[in-house]
This record gives structure tokens, C-alpha cells and sequence, in this order.
């Protein structure tokens, strides 16, 4: 049996000439899931296997008043290093959470990310810290990543922006939002991928289960993300963005540069389904969700899903094969 003084010390081969550096804000009702799968993807690329050597890249936990912080869950953490520290990373991540934390002219965590992007650092929001993104002014397109949950409310504080509720996540000029989930391991495996090696991000993905082609792009989160045909996923892809203020088909096709009848023909051949009965299932979907999780009353389900009033979603919802949407409500 080997003693300490016997045991022989692996060697990477490949360590880099810089390490990539990655400082994690965590914020007041923080999300866990966003913190722990944005940064165990950089954990597994930096060492052999899964013994966490910071090696080939590094990481910091940091939070703004250098006090524990308590996630949205109620699971406290400690910081792992002052906030000053993240002049030292090359990507400064905020990870927010709970909406009722996020308080617009937060001078604090504004000067923070405006000084991370003086000195050229990429600023990541994820979950609800996207926000602070658009607030500093940072994304140059206007366009935010946040979840379809939080659409309305980042749109009622930020006129003129656009909330991309179906990319799992977006890049804007250097830097990047999330909403967070399966998009913030996504988002991290990319820049694994692009900073490191496609090797280790590969690697990182295995070891997580997570399908290694979410990360190639920033795909949309579709509810028929078995698709193939890219002229199919970007008008099923139209119908998500556009549930709430419904587009005509023939508006649909014209942004694809076909023709409805194209469009119609194609739809057939990938998923077996008319456009029509795609977008309704999203438009069901979508109500299922907002009558099992929020308050709503029936018409505004309704009227937030792309339906004109809670007759039309009652039909969908029978053409679907559903349980009427009073039966969801029930079940809260």
C-alpha cells in the first residue's frame, strides 16, 4: 500500500499557458440550478476526470457585500474570495434568482458589471440578473435571453428591448444572458468550447448527461427539438416568440422566403402536422404552464397563450386531447 511520500503526481500535459479565470456573483435569492450548472461544466474541464484541480481554468464565488448569501431555495454559501478579485477573471458571471430581489438603479451591482466591461472582461447574466445586462446599457442589440416567466416583467422595465424567452442563451456584442436551467450549462460548455478545447467541453457534457448538441449554437429551446429541417425549427421557433400577438401564416412564410404552401408541405415532412396544429400545441402548452404555476385568472391564461378568449382555448384544448384547463387550475 502507498504511503504519501510514494505517490506519484499525475501531470497534465495540456494545462494551458493562461488559465481562463471565471468570477460567479452570487446575488440575494440567487438560483442554485444557474450557479451549479454554469460553473460544474469549467469544474470538469479544469482537471482529469473529476478532481476539480483548478488547472486549466479557475473560478471565484464572490458576492457583493462579501457575506454568506442565501439562494433562492433557502441553501446558504460562502463566498470563496473578494469581490475585488474579479479584476482578475476574464468573465465576471451574475447569477440572480428571484424577481423580488431584482430592484431597478442597484448603483452597486451596476458599477459592477460597467466596470467589468471597461476592462474588458465578458459579462454573464443569468436567471433574473439578466436584467442588470439591459439596465447598464450593455447589450448592444437590445435583445435579452430571460424565461418565459419573467417576459412581461422585463419588458414592462425595459422599453425598446426585446426578451428572447425560447434561445437557451444570447449573445449580445462580448457578452451573454441566460435564463438560466439547462441554458446556463449550455452557455458555459460553449465557452469551454470556444476558450479551451471542444475535447474537454465534450468531456464535460458526458460526465453531466447533457445532449453535446445543445451547445454548438444557440439553439432554441423548442418543444420539437427533434427537427432536423432548419426552415422548420425557425418557424417554430417565429410561433414561440410570437405566441401572445399572433403572426399570419402567410407572414410566417414570407419571413422564411417561402411560400404557405412550402411551409405547409414542410411542416408535413418533419413533424407530420399542419403549421396550424403546431402552433396550437404551443399556444396549449403554454397555458398548461401558466394555469398550473401562476394566479391568472382563465381569460388572461387565454389571452397570454395567443388565444382570443378562454371559448377558443377550451376547442384547443379538446383538439389536443386535454384535460379542460379549469381541471389544471385544480391541481395547483
Amino acid at each position: 500500500m502507498r504511503n504519501g511520500k510514494d505517490e506519484v503526481r499525475e501531470i497534465i500535459t495540456d494545462v494551458p499557458s493562461r488559465r481562463l479565470s471565471v468570477g460567479i456573483v452570487a446575488l440575494p435569492g440567487f438560483t442554485l440550478t444557474a450557479l451549479s450548472l454554469f460553473l460544474d461544466p469549467f469544474r470538469l474541464a479544469a482537471d482529469d476526470r473529476d478532481k476539480s484541480r483548478q488547472i486549466r481554468c479557475a473560478w471565484k464565488i464572490c458576492t457583493l457585500s462579501g457575506d454568506p448569501v442565501t439562494s433562492s431555495s433557502g441553501m446558504v454559501i460562502e463566498p470563496t474570495a473578494p469581490i475585488g478579485e474579479l479584476d482578475e477573471c476574464d468573465y465576471v458571471a451574475v447569477v440572480g434568482g428571484l424577481l423580488a430581489q431584482y430592484r431597478p438603479r442597484q448603483q452597486a451591482l451596476i458599477d459592477l458589471i460597467k466596470r467589468a466591461d471597461k476592462r474588458g472582461k465578458t459579462v454573464v447574466g443569468l436567471c433574473t440578473a439578466a436584467f442588470l445586462l439591459a439596465e447598464g446599457g450593455l447589450l448592444d442589440d437590445r435583445n435579452c435571453c430571460v424565461s418565459w416567466f419573467h417576459r412581461d416583467d422585463f419588458l414592462d422595465l425595459f422599453d425598446g428591448h426585446t426578451a428572447d424567452t425560447t434561445s437557451l442563451f444570447h449573445r449580445s456584442g462580448r457578452h451573454y444572458t441566460c435564463a438560466g436551467g439547462l441554458g446556463a450549462a449550455s452557455l458555459s460548455l460553449s465557452i469551454i468550447q470556444n476558450e479551451i478545447s471542444e475535447e474537454l467541453a465534450r468531456k464535460s457534457a458526458s460526465i453531466l448527461m447533457i445532449p453535446y448538441e445543445l451547445v454548438r449554437s444557440e439553439q432554441p429551446a423548442l418543444s420539437f427539438n427533434g427537427v432536423r429541417s432548419p426552415m422548420i425549427r425557425k418557424a417554430i421557433r417565429i410561433f414561440e416568440e410570437t405566441l401572445e400577438e399572433p403572426v399570419q401564416m402567410i407572414d410566417v412564410a414570407r419571413k422564411l422566403g417561402i411560400s404557405v404552401r412550402q411551409m405547409e408541405r414542410g411542416f408535413r415532412m418533419a413533424v407530420g402536422r399542419t403549421a396550424f396544429e403546431v402552433r396550437e400545441e404551443l399556444r396549449v402548452k403554454k397555458a398548461r404552464e401558466l394555469l398550473s404555476e401562476t394566479g391568472l385568472s382563465l381569460l388572461e391564461v387565454a389571452v397570454a397563450s395567443g388565444f382570443t378568449d378562454t371559448r377558443s382555448m377550451n376547442r384547443s384544448f379538446v383538439r389536443q386531447k386535454q384535460k379542460p384547463p379549469r381541471d389544471y387550475r385544480k391541481e395547483r
